[in-house]
Formats: structure tokens, C-alpha cells, sequence
């Protein structure tokens, strides 16, 4: 019972946090960790596919990064990097709560939340600089 409901919740959570970009379509590394999931639906198997879920969102968002730094003129390559160089400076800030603090609480639903938070936060990145090299289709 306690595996189902960390299951669901773990699922609610990532449910919760995908739900804006569910309404355009499911991002293959979505896909691809749900489907891990229910390959492996115990805390180690969540937290293995959700660590090897976000390894796959860095580097979806270095190729965004890279495709859109290679499209601009170079004064809004020097924002756009600004704007990386501070977001990577936020992540290892909130990368320091997440370990320190709610990865350190006591029970395997901190650390999966943990786990989940990484993920989540390398995701959105990648998909807000995917966004914003959208806005170049068609030029």
C-alpha cells in the first residue's frame, strides 16, 4: 500500500509540474520516464528514472541553448548568455535547498521529492529556452 501511494503521489507531483506543457503535446523524455516508471514502479526505481530523466532534460537543454545561441545577433547572444549564466546560478542555489534541506528530512518521500524537484527544474528550463527558439520558426 505505502509503495502505491508514493507511486501516485510521485505521479501527482509530476503530473502537476508537466501540466503546462501536456496541453501542447508530451515531450518524448516525458514519455520515456513514465513509461521507466512503470517498468520499475518501487522509491528506486522512481529515483534512478527520474536522476536518468533529468541527465536527458540537461542535455535537451544545452542543445536548446545552443541552437538558440546560434540564431540571435550577437547583443542578444551576450542576454541570452546573462540570462543562462544567472539561471545556472539560481539552480545550484535551489539545488542547495533541495539537497540540504529536503533531501535531509527523514523518509524515502523527501528524497523522491527531491529527486523530482532536480528534474523539474532542469526541465523547465530546457522547455523555456525551447520556447523561445520557437519563436524563430518560419523566419
Amino acid at each position: 500500500m505505502l509503495k502505491v501511494i508514493k507511486t501516485l503521489s510521485f505521479l501527482f507531483l509530476f503530473s502537476a509540474c508537466a501540466a503546462g506543457y501536456a496541453q501542447e503535446k508530451t515531450h518524448p523524455i516525458d514519455i520515456w520516464l513514465q513509461r521507466a516508471i512503470d517498468k520499475d514502479p518501487s522509491t528506486v526505481g522512481i529515483r534512478e528514472a527520474t536522476n536518468q530523466a533529468r541527465q536527458m532534460w540537461d542535455k535537451e537543454l544545452n542543445r536548446s541553448y545552443q541552437h538558440l545561441i546560434s540564431r540571435l545577433p550577437a547583443n542578444q547572444k551576450e542576454i541570452l548568455r546573462t540570462s543562462q549564466r544567472t539561471w545556472l546560478k539560481f539552480r545550484d542555489a535551489d539545488g542547495e535547498v533541495i539537497s540540504q534541506i529536503i533531501a535531509a528530512q527523514q523518509g524515502t518521500m523527501f528524497q523522491m521529492t527531491a529527486t523530482s524537484y532536480w528534474m523539474e527544474l532542469t526541465r523547465a528550463r530546457a522547455l523555456q529556452l525551447d520556447d523561445y527558439d520557437k519563436l524563430f520558426e518560419g523566419e
